[in-house]
Formats: C-alpha cells, structure tokens, sequence
C-alpha cells in the first residue's frame, strides 16, 4: 500500500486544479465536462513522469520532478492573470516564462543532488495533493447531490403540476423544435436601438406562417435562469435551479413517446436535459460524453490558466486552420459547428418521429466572428459585430425552417426565442435591451389564437400543450426580472414592457 501512495501524488496534482476550476465555475459546469480533461491530465501526467524516468532513473525524484512540471504548468495562467489584475497591465510572457524556468531549475537541482532520501517529500506531496483533490472533490458531490434532490422535489412538484393529455384519437404527433438564438434581441429594438432594419426577416417568418410577438420580453436576463424558466413553464422559486430533463415540459413529452435530441455546443455543459441522442461534427459518445467534439467552454478556460495560456497568447505559435491564433482557433470550431446544426436540422424530420429537438444557437451572442455572408471574419466593432451576427444567423435560419416544414409530414411546432437580448455591448446596455427578445411561433391556428404580442417563454409550452395536447395550463402574467439571484426577483427588478405593438 505504501508503494503504491508513492506513486499517486503527480496524478493528485493534476487532478486538483481541473475540480477546483469547476467549483469556481460549479453553476455553469456540468459534471461530464470533466471527463476529458480530467483523462488528458492522467494521461500527460503519466507521460511527463515516464519520460523523466527515462532520464534520472529514479521513480521517486522523477515523481517530485513531474508534481513540480505539473504544478508550475497549471498555475501560470492563474499567476499571469492576478499581476495584470494587480497592476492593471499583463507581464510579457518571456518575463514570467523564465521566472518560471529558474525555480524549476533551481527545484530540480536541489531534488537530484541535494535530496538523498526523497521518502518524507513524497509522502508530503502525497498527503497534501491528497487533501487538495479531497476538499475540491466534496464542493462538486455537494452540488451535484442538490441537483440531484432538486430533480427529486422537481419530479414531486411535476408531479402534481403536469396535466393528464387527453387523447388525441391517433392524431400524428407533431415534432417539437424550441430553437434558441443566443441573445437575438425583438425586431423593434434592432431597429429603433440599432438602427437596422430586420423587418425582412420579419416578413419571410410571416410569410412561412410564424407568429412574431411583436413586444416580447425575456423573464431573465441570463441564459441558465431564461432556458430552465422556459422549460419548466413557470418562475423560478427555488434557490438551487432543477434540472431541465426534469422539467415539466421534458417530463410531459417523454410520457407522450417523444424522443430528446439536441445539438452540441460551446455551453452545452449548461443544461442536462436528458436527451437520447446529442449530434456533433465529431463524435464518439461514452455514457453520453463527447470526447472528440470541440472545446467546451470549461476547457477553453482551464487552457487560459494553464500554460497553455503562452500559446492562447502567441498567434504565430498556432497558424490553426489558416486562421492566426488559437483565440480565433477556438471560435472557428464554434463556427464549424454552427454550419453543422444548421445543415444537419434540414434532415431531422426524415427521422421517425415524434420527437422534441432543443437547438441552442451561440449566435448571435458574441464571439462576434459571422460576417453577414457567412464568412468567418472578426468584426471592427462590437454592436457592428453583433448586427453581423444578427444578419448571418438571420438569413440562414429561415431556409432551415422552410425546409423543416416542407419535409414534416405532419406539421411541425416550432418555437424560435432569444434567451435575452443583446449582450457583449456593456457601455450601451440597459434592462430593457438586456430583456427584449425575438419570440416567434410556428402553430396550428388553435394555438395561433392564444398567442400574443407580449408573451414571455414561461406562457410559450403552456400555450403549445393546451391546444396540442388538450391540457388547461392558466397563462402567468408575464413578469421580466432584471436579476441573476432568488433574491432578486422581486418587484424592485421588475423591467416594465413599455412596447406598444404596431396597429
């Protein structure tokens, strides 16, 4: 047993910082968006402590070597990021990198041939690495058990909640498509903040048969608050968020025989909604965890507070794809998958259905990298990056509904909303841009008729199931919370709809 602690601490070492990075980042990170990195650091760990083997010939002073390589490679980026926030300004690379390289020098001389019997280091290394992994272990099953209680309460709130269907007499069921454009802020507001036009793309929704609500605001102001609430159909009254794959809408159309299928995505980590097939540009699904898709959000940052930062940092180290840094790198597999959902939504109503298909769309929420013809291109500035956006998202997203109708035998639901409104401008933004949204619906006329210019996403599945599936769901009066806490959501942080919609 003893022999085998000895071994142990390099891989502790690495373990800690990728588990302690989630619990800063716990509410936004999903437990699976460990396993990737998580495996990578075994893995190099091992590599680095083979190949240091080789070299000295000892396990143990090369395991000390090999915790030092690890603890200086996932402490520079912390590091570089506190002196510039300390002074206002970043150190130059070649400064911190060498200061770096002397105490690794100077640790590695005194382990080699100042260190006779490295036996009490190890076992040092072994307990402290060991209590570092144990207690940012514990933050991380603490919240993952309250979620996982949060889905009990939830199934025994849902469960007096949801409504029995009625039956529909063997009437097709409808394929469900909720279509999230991150942060596509209400066709007036683009026009009246903005100035620009979209009442093109306005026309073309109506034209294909869309209801355009006109005056809609979102009921929060950040993604996670605005989808969960959208899910649930209701407000959110519990401090700790329930999981979306027990929300009442999931839960209602998994009892009716519908499939989940969802997309990939840069945030994909945020929401869990239980879904039976996940597509990605490159996949190879182990219990439901992509291994080869593109870098999640959790990744890209445990890259900038690694050392990796130096290459995030260096353009001419990553000529990446033809584009000139891995910065843009990043975003250019956020751009490929894009494409992706985009092509491979034409095809999903070959599928045998019914099915519900959750699409979120990180546009046009920044990066700002679309320009209006679909080229990947940063833009000069940040609302004209976001109108870019706004024109690229735009005009694909209406060929990929038209086609969705053609294709569906039975006609399709589709529901296409902005979780918030624009974002990435803060020196303009105010709560009513942060809260009004696009809120556009594809329904039968029965829905069509309780639809209006107003309605919040809460009212959106209330609306669908009563006219689709015979339920009595009550609307909620529409309420928009300038909040991102349980706190917050009172009267005070009320952002009034002032629209008055167009006679």
């Amino acid at each position: 047993m003893k022999r085998v602690l000895t071994y142990l601490h390099p891989f502790l070492f690495a373990l800690y910082p990728v588990l302690e990075l989630r619990n800063h980042n716990i509410t936004y990170v999903d437990a699976a968006a460990l396993v990737r990195p998580l495996i990578l650091a075994v893995l190099l760990t091992a590599s680095v402590w083979a190949v240091l083997r080789l070299l000295f010939r000892d396990w143990q002073k090369s395991g000390i070597l090999t915790t030092l390589l690890v603890i200086a490679f996932f402490s520079y980026g912390h590091v570089f990021i506190a002196i510039e926030s300390a002074f206002g300004t970043p150190i130059r690379h070649r400064y911190l990198t060498l200061i770096y390289a002397v105490i690794l020098l100077l640790s590695a001389i005194f382990i080699l041939w100042k260190v006779g019997k490295p036996g009490a280091l190890v076992s040092f290394l072994t307990v402290a690495g060991a209590a570092l992994t144990i207690f940012s272990i514990i933050p991380s099953v603490q919240h993952d058990l309250a979620i996982y209680r949060s889905a009990q309460r939830s199934n025994t709130a849902q469960s007096s909640l949801i409504q029995p269907v009625s039956d529909t007499d063997g009437t097709p069921k409808p394929d469900i498509y909720l279509i999230v454009l991150d942060a596509h802020t209400s066709i007036r507001t683009l026009q009246e903040e903005f100035d620009y036009d979209a009442s093109a793309f306005r026309q073309q929704l109506q034209e294909l048969g869309f209801y355009v609500a006109e005056c809609a605001q979102s009921n929060y102001p950040i993604t996670k608050l605005s989808i969960t609430s959208t899910f649930y159909a209701n407000y959110h009254e519990d401090p700790t968020l329930y999981p979306v794959f027990s929300s009442l809408v999931i839960e209602t159309l998994r009892s009716e025989g519908y499939r989940v299928m969802t997309f990939e995505n840069r945030s994909s980590g945020h929401f869990d909604i239980g879904e039976d097939v996940r597509l990605a540009r490159n996949q190879m699904l182990l219990s439901g965890v992509d291994l080869r898709g593109g870098l999640s959000e959790f990744e890209v940052m445990l890259w900038q507070t690694s050392f990796a930062r130096v290459a995030y940092d260096m353009p001419q180290l990553i000529p990446a794809f033809n584009v000139q840094s891995l910065h843009e790198w990043e975003y250019y597999e956020h751009y490929q998958q894009t494409y992706f959902m985009l092509e491979e939504m034409k095809d999903l109503p070959e599928i045998a259905g019914p099915k519900f298909v959750f699409v979120h769309f990180l546009v046009p929420h920044p990066p700002f990298i679309f320009a209006p013809n679909g080229e990947f291109a940063w833009a000069d500035g940040k609302a004209e990056g976001y109108i870019s956006n706004v024109q690229f998202i735009d005009s694909q997203i209406v060929p990929v509904f038209a086609e969705i109708i053609k294709k569906s035998k039975t006609p399709p639901v589709i529901i296409v909303m902005g979780d918030h409104g624009a974002t990435g401008i803060p020196e303009i933004e105010t709560p009513q841009w942060r809260m009004s949204i696009l809120n556009a619906y594809y329904v039968n006329d029965q829905a069509r008729n309780d639809l209006y210019e107003s309605i919040t996403p809460v009212n959106s599945f209330r609306v669908v199931f009563n006219n689709y599936f015979g339920t009595d769901y009550p609307l909620l009066e529409d309420r928009s919370y300038h909040a991102s806490n349980m706190e917050k959501f009172t009267e005070q942080f009320l952002v009034e709809n002032e629209c008055q919609a167009s006679p």
